[in-house]
């Protein structure tokens, strides 16, 4: 029989009130000691799978956090906390059947509906079903603050993916064209201008974008062969426009387009597979479970 009150002992109680003080330490202190005697308290482990995340020892929390489900595997707090600690170290295939198992157990479990949320986006990067949980999630409780953080995340992520799919459309549009003005112009006729300006505004467009592009990580999630191919094509018809407007030859410019293109997608193809491969570093962005909830 699963104890549920720390056998008599007031540790438990006393830890939970700790935690919610969020002091941490002396928390995960109270309940080593006390698991030492009660090693079967499914409660005790589970309060110190919360109290260890508080002290950012995730490896540690999802140690307690097994422990108790291995108590009591109807613990969905514990499927919670150890989604959570999973999710905080970048498992996210883990952290996924976790939440998912959570989300059984307890279908109006917010926070565990978010953590859903996000390892759905990062493992199989599906927008609608992560608008649809979290939707369920702020269904439960609209003032959900690890429900507005998932979803505020989300759209960090979003915009992230839009800059870098724009610079995959700038790059090689400053990259042909300055070297195209170079090469064939120099600058003699009075229509490098076609070249030359394009050029510079690719530039200008990459260092806007810049502080948005240079953490790709956030991005890989949602960044989809679509965006990349609707990249290499803007970037192919701005060069190849660009190129005829300054040489009128069409076989020069068919050659800046193509190259465009090329280069476009052979850098974006590999971002997103990598995403795909790996998820991404939600934990930044994603919701820290909400510990005044201990139970």
């Amino acid at each position: 029989m699963q104890l549920e009150s720390g056998n008599g002992d007031d540790a438990v109680a006393r830890a939970r009130e700790l935690v919610l003080a969020k002091q941490f330490e002396p928390a995960v202190a109270l309940l080593r000691e006390h698991l030492t005697t009660h090693p079967d308290d499914g409660v005790g482990w589970r309060r110190l799978a919360g109290a260890l995340i508080g002290l950012d020892e995730e490896a540690a929390a999802v140690g307690a956090a097994s422990r108790a489900i291995e108590i009591n595997p109807e613990d969905a707090v514990a499927y919670r906390y150890r989604a959570l600690a999973h999710q905080q170290i970048s498992r996210y295939r883990e952290s996924y059947v976790d939440a998912k198992r959570a989300v059984e157990l307890a279908p109006d479990d917010h926070e565990a509906l978010s953590l859903l949320a996000l390892n759905v986006l990062a493992v199989g990067r599906d927008t609608a079903r992560f608008k649809e949980l979290i939707q369920r999630a702020l269904t439960v409780n609209p003032d959900s603050a690890t429900a507005r953080g998932a979803l505020k995340g989300y759209r960090e992520i979003q915009r992230r993916t839009v800059a870098v799919a724009a610079s995959l459309a700038a790059f090689p549009v400053a990259v042909v064209l300055l070297c195209g003005w170079f090469a064939v112009d120099t600058g003699r006729s009075s229509d490098a201008r076609w070249m030359i300006w394009p050029g510079i505004v690719a530039v200008t467009a990459m260092v806007v974008l810049a502080p948005l592009t240079r953490s790709a990580g956030r991005v890989f999630p949602t960044l989809t062969l679509t965006q990349v191919s609707t990249a290499a094509i803007a970037a192919g018809v701005i060069a190849a426009g660009a190129g005829y407007g300054a040489t009128r030859a069409v076989p020069a410019a068919a050659a800046l387009g193509l190259l465009s293109v090329a280069i476009s997608g052979l850098s974006g193809i590999p971002l997103s597979r990598r995403g795909a491969r790996k998820g991404t570093s939600l934990h930044h962005a994603g919701p820290e479970t909400d510990l005044s909830r201990v139970s």
